[in-house]
């Protein structure tokens, strides 16, 4: 048995090899592929004889899959030798760009192999027919005992594992056949392409070796140029078809480029990730975008949006428009309002051709502990998605996860190296909240809060003073890493973006300029003004801070304990509490900014209260119960301020004629520890309120307005003004309230002053009213009118029309969140065409009589300040990583809204490549031909080295060589924030690799993130930790025919938590709520449900669409420090 070589028992093929070698003069070898993986092994034999002549005859081809290298023969027998060849040489260069390559001891040894090819010691042909067989033939030199020749054969090809580990089967024969075997050899030898024997085929072999694959060298420069170029090269796209531009210039919109590489590098997103987020800023024509993208995709689907931009049945108006243009509605595509997804729902379960939905204004759906989103992540299921927002960063982390999770697998996610997505916003979450509350409390006159605030300090820190510079660049880099994350998936350019791009910038140049916001300030006496503070800082503050708004009959909960009694769990961890808390912490904030929009206004809303409050308090005394309409828990996350108080009237009417909300909960006040308390804070309530609207009318807010009135003069010199130009129209104004009472309020104000040539929205959009908007305000409709100068509206028509015939938005009362500012300047700065040189916006802001412009800006900066910090986290003025001011708050409010976001670092990089390529064209032409995985080393003033490797996106490996600290000394960047360090200039020294290159470039080849600190498991009381009990606990039922049959459906649900995590909030907490012991019947009933509307195989379709891609090093980029 010792002629049989297995790999096995100490026995391997190499260890006989290299037996061989020293011994032979000549070798002929027949393989599969030429792997110098396997002349890697042979290395030490072929160094220490070097008389020995090695001949290799390559039977196949190799090619690279996502399972790794597969061997394939040429079938096509009409290829000529040329072509023969060249796949020869494509397949050298695809075998060694491998990690198998990567590494120290291939980069000594390929000098060696490089030399023995050209001093014809190592010859290569190819053969002309695919060949499986391995042969190994040895000639011994002279003086060799018992023998002379033999050959080896079996199932083992010239690679590492196939000489070494692999289990193979080879036998050695010196005697029998030996002849017969080399003249096989032989035959095919003469027969074969010669590869290093021919001189020009030869010189091609060594510059593919040497050029070509990971051994090249290059100059500093190169590789900073090779990074810029792979960066820009992640955002390139699929190729469109020429009848797309054609669709676009048959409905007369121009093609512009910005719009067309959109949809290109949308196609590419969605092929890897089912879905794509178009994020532009609005008045870029993202719906342009969406349609595009939905005609090239060449699928039926469907657009959910808001119900004021859905269209008319005559396909007219918005989105039904668009779908009949871009001949999508004749592959049946119908559009949806997102009001109603229950509806939609229905549709797609008996639909069963409908492959991409399309969500305009997806930033609504960031809550995904709603059943509003279930509803939507369950019509979303195995769909492309495409979503549009121009507000994808504004949110929290959770909000921005919910948007990712509609078409992104989160524990199989492909957009981040270590691909478990839910375990990263997690982190991001624990970060964000704690950041948040310690600067909201860490200097709180509450001691608990302020303690707890501490705590958080020390553990993110491991300090205990706080630093409130650390907390800024703390938060800094977690914002941004927010935003590296959704990069792959998200298409974002602003104005910017465009007016500064070296591409785009000649064809947006008919965007009109956007001056910076005017102030009109209107005037207060000095008891208006007092009064005005007095609401601000002590009746609607919060309780802690002294506020003397109770809000108890949207917090019961609270009354059920003493105040001495501890919880179960901590106040702000107790969903039931929490929940009430937002429900009255948000109609808090609603009084507050009904006060700064307009003061008839908070009269409507402090009646609508008291109203509320009677009749709640009525119904108590009467029946000694309260009821809690719970669906107002969920509904503040999704309806309009004004909705909610529309609700809040319904509701107290159904309690006066004792009918109960359909999602209620009933309250015995017999049970509550702090009864007398309930009932005092709610008369306490009603006092508060009568007593705010006695100070109201007596100081005659209402009926002599003072805004109101500074409204009206100014709009009045507007509109009288002549055009700026002779080629501009006249300009019209457009007027956004937040809330329909105060356009409720201004409407006779206004239509009075200006003889009925005001158009109000001030509720639901009729076709109607909408075709009046679009005739008068549309410059692109095709019927024009001129009934109206003014439109008074609420944000309704903030998303999705084109108002560019006015050139000045108002905005009459505070956008405490500045996207509102770019929405509405959105609907009249349209790419689609220019008709004012120059758009205006306005700002409101109260003062004292008599005050000088410095002077009211002070005392406007005052009252804003107080608001905002009454308003606490619903102004989005700030991020969380600035310190409010008084005058920092009034200029962030009065910023320029194309100036809320800088440049993109897209932009930036695109710049700096095009002029270098300007520059040195020869050189960036180059590029397209350098292999991946090579190596650098320049000067600098730090040892550290820097792998960028490709994932989608680029990742960069920083590695510090002088940091001990392993937490400490390595991290992963994007390339925006490296290029400082790896920049070089074009006549940058190339160094030698140091000796600590090779021990730091394998750390980080074998890095992995998911060992890394903030891979934590899951606390104990996460919605996802009790559905896993619940369901484990459901897989141990016996005897029950129900559970059994759902056994199959409840495992998948496990695997889904455990490993995918595709269920949302909502659907986890049904589960969670699923009570074994108790309820078990009305269990079943709950899975059953899920598995109707999920579907009995709704995870393997998932699997079905999960990307494969791996990770690819593109280029490692040392920096050395030298004396």
């Amino acid at each position: 048995m010792n002629n049989f070589i297995t790999n096995s028992n100490k026995k391997q093929l190499k260890t006989r090899l290299l037996e061989l070698l020293s011994k032979s003069e000549e070798l002929k070898f027949l393989v599969g592929f030429f792997y110098f993986s396997g002349l890697k092994e042979l290395y030490n034999g072929l160094k220490s004889n070097d008389q020995i002549k090695l001949k290799v005859l390559v039977g196949l081809n190799v090619d690279k899959t996502i399972h790794g290298l597969t061997e394939y023969g040429e079938r096509d027998k009409k290829l000529s030798d040329d072509e023969r060849i060249e796949n020869f040489f494509t397949s050298i260069r695809t075998s060694i760009n491998t990690d198998t390559f990567d590494n120290e001891d291939f980069y000594e040894q390929s000098k060696f192999f490089l030399q023995k090819i050209k001093d014809d010691k190592i010859v290569l042909r190819k053969t002309r027919d695919p060949n499986h067989a391995k042969l190994y033939i040895f000639k011994l030199e002279e003086g060799q005992i018992g023998r002379d020749k033999l050959f080896i054969t079996g199932s083992s090809n010239l690679t590492s594992a196939g000489l070494t580990s692999q289990a193979e089967f080879n036998v050695e024969i010196s005697d029998y056949g030996f002849d017969e075997a080399e003249s096989y050899f032989d035959a095919l030898w003469n027969d074969g392409i010669k590869i290093t024997e021919n001189d020009e085929v030869k010189k091609k072999v060594i510059k593919t070796l040497e050029q070509e694959t990971l051994i090249k060298e290059i100059t500093p420069f190169e590789a900073y140029l090779f990074v810029l170029k792979n960066y820009l090269d992640t955002f390139r796209g699929k190729g469109i078809t020429r009848r797309l531009t054609e669709v676009l210039q048959e409905n007369g919109y121009k093609t512009y480029r910005y719009q067309l590489d959109a949809v290109q590098q949308a196609l590419s997103i969605i092929e890897k990730n089912n879905g794509v987020i178009i994020a532009d800023v609005v008045g870029l024509g993202k719906t342009i975008i969406a349609c595009s993208i939905a005609f090239e995709l060449k699928k039926r689907g469907i657009v959910i949006a808001p119900p004021g931009i859905i269209g008319d049945r005559a396909r007219s108006e918005g989105w039904k428009k668009y779908l009949e243009q871009f001949h999508l509605a004749s592959l049946g595509w119908e559009a949806f309002s997102l009001g109603n997804l229950e509806q939609v729902s229905e549709f797609i379960s008996r639909t069963d051709d409908i492959e991409v939905v399309i969500i305009d204004e997806a930033h609504r759906f960031r809550n995904e502990d709603t059943k509003d989103y279930e509803y939507l992540k369950n019509i979303c299921r195995g769909k492309i998605v495409i979503l549009l927002t121009a507000t994808p960063f504004n949110n929290k982390p959770a909000d921005i996860f919910s948007l990712l999770k509609l078409f992104i697998v989160p524990k199989k996610s492909s957009i981040t190296l270590d691909d478990d997505l839910e375990n990263k916003f997690r982190y991001f979450k624990s970060e964000f909240d704690k950041l948040s509350y310690i600067k909201r409390y860490y200097r709180s006159s509450d001691s608990q809060k302020r303690s707890r605030a501490l705590f958080f300090y020390a553990s993110l820190f491991n300090e205990t003073v706080v630093n409130p510079n650390k907390i800024k660049k703390r938060t800094s880099t977690l914002a941004k890493q927010i935003r590296d994350v959704i990069e792959p998936v998200i298409i974002r350019r602003n104005r910017l973006d465009i007016l500064n791009h070296p591409y785009y910038k000649n064809e947006v140049n008919e965007l009109s300029i956007v001056e910076p916001p005017q102030e009109w300030f209107f005037e207060l006496s000095k008891d208006q003004s007092a009064f005005y503070d007095k609401i601000i800082k002590h009746y609607f503050a919060l309780p802690d801070e002294g506020g003397k708004f109770k809000g108890a009959i949207y917090k019961p909960f609270e009354y059920e304990f003493s105040k001495e009694e501890k919880l179960e769990l901590d106040k702000e961890e107790n969903f039931q509490y929490q929940q009430q808390f937002n429900l009255y912490d948000f109609m808090r904030r609603l009084l507050v900014k009904r006060f700064e929009s307009s003061f008839g206004a908070f009269e409507q809303s402090v009646k609508n209260f008291i109203n509320t409050h009677q009749i709640v308090l009525q119904f108590i005394r009467k029946t000694d119960k309260y009821i809690l309409d719970r669906s107002l828990l969920e509904k503040i996350y999704k309806l309009d301020a004004d909705d909610i108080e529309n609700h809040l009237e319904k509701y107290s009417e159904k309690i006066k004629n004792n009918e109960y909300p359909k999602n209620h909960k009933v309250y015995k006040l017999k049970d509550f520890k702090r009864k007398n308390d309930f009932i005092n804070d709610i008369q306490s309530d009603i006092e508060l309120f009568q007593q705010i609207l006695d100070e109201m009318h007596a100081l005659d807010l209402v009926a002599k307005d003072p805004k109101a009135q500074r409204l009206i003069e100014g709009v009045k010199t507007v509109l009288n003004a002549p055009p700026e130009n002779l080629f501009e129209p006249k300009r019209k104004v457009i007027i956004f309230s937040e809330y329909a009472d105060t356009v409720k309020h201004l409407d006779p104000l206004l239509n009075e002053s200006f003889n009925q040539r005001v158009l109000v929205v001030a509720g639901n959009l009729p076709a109607g009213k909408i075709r009046e908007i679009i005739k008068n305000f549309d410059a692109t409709a095709k019927q024009q009118s001129d009934d109206y100068d003014i439109l008074l509206t609420t944000d309704k028509i903030s998303e999705g029309f084109n108002l560019n015939r006015a050139g000045m938005v108002i905005n009459y009362d505070i956008p405490w969140n500045p996207v509102r500012v770019i929405q509405r300047v959105g609907r009249i700065n349209r790419i689609s065409k220019k008709v004012f040189d120059k758009l205006y916006i306005v700002n409101f802001f109260p003062t004292e009589k008599g005050s000088d412009l410095v002077h009211s800006r002070e005392i406007a900066a005052q009252k804003m300040f107080m608001i905002h910090n009454t308003l606490g986290e619903d102004a989005k003025i700030f991020n969380i990583d600035e310190e409010p001011t008084p005058s920092g708050l009034y200029s962030k409010i009065q910023r320029h809204p194309d100036y809320l976001e800088g440049e993109s670092p897209y932009t930036k990089i695109s710049k700096e490549f095009e002029a270098l390529k300007e520059k040195y064209p020869d050189i960036v032409a180059s590029l397209n031909d350098f292999p991946s995985r090579i190596k650098v080393a320049k000067e600098n003033t730090e040892n550290e080295l820097f792998v960028v490797v490709k994932k989608q996106k680029l990742f960069v490996h920083h590695q510090l060589y002088d940091v001990n600290e392993e937490d400490k000394n390595h991290s992963i960047e994007d390339v925006e924030d490296v290029l400082d360090k790896i920049k070089a200039d074009k006549n940058e020294p190339l160094l030698p690799l140091s000796n600590r290159f090779w021990e730091e470039y394998e750390t980080i080849k074998n890095y992995s993130t998911n060992n890394k600190k903030n891979n934590k498991p899951l606390p104990e009381n996460t919605l996802q930790t009790k559905a896993i009990i619940v369901l484990r606990s459901l897989l141990e039922v016996k005897d029950n025919p129900h559970i059994t049959l759902l056994k199959p459906f409840i495992r998948m649900l496990l695997e889904d938590l455990l490993d995918y995590g595709t269920l949302s909030q909502y659907t986890l907490r049904r589960i969670s709520n699923i009570d074994i012991k108790k309820n078990l019947a009305k269990g079943i009933n709950e899975l059953k449900a899920l598995e109707e509307e999920l579907g009995s195989d709704y995870l393997y379709k998932e699997k079905q669409r999960i990307s494969q891609l791996s990770k690819e090093i593109i280029v490692a980029i040392e920096n050395r420090k030298t004396d």
